[in-house]
């Protein structure tokens, strides 16, 4: 299993999931393709009942757990097509990797 974004090409490998965690992307990837609002799915996503959680020692260990990632991905997505995140423009791409040479040099 792997959650993939077409918009920006970003894929995460779901292989190794339970199946609590694997019936709850297939919700959360239900919800995110109805385009439900985007606070309404953080909070399923990120809420206490989310099993991103369970069995997970420290912060760390959540943010680095493959559900974590494609929940953070689908989430930011949603808050990009309803308006709520700003898509990155050429042009700040531009001044960033300008800003980039002028630091490194």
């Amino acid at each position: 299993m792997e959650y993939i974004n077409p918009a920006t090409k970003v894929k995460i490998k779901l292989d190794d999931l339970t199946e609590t965690e694997k019936k709850f992307y297939r919700q959360a990837l239900k919800k995110f393709r109805d385009n439900i609002n985007w606070l309404v799915f953080d909070e399923f996503a990120f809420g206490k009942q989310s099993p991103i959680y369970s069995q997970r020692r420290s912060h760390l260990d959540v943010l680095k757990e493959p559900l974590f990632l494609a929940l953070k991905d689908m989430s930011l997505q949603l808050g990009v097509q309803q308006g709520m995140i700003a898509r990155k423009k050429v042009a700040d791409k531009k001044a960033n990797a300008v800003e980039e040479q002028e630091t490194i040099a």
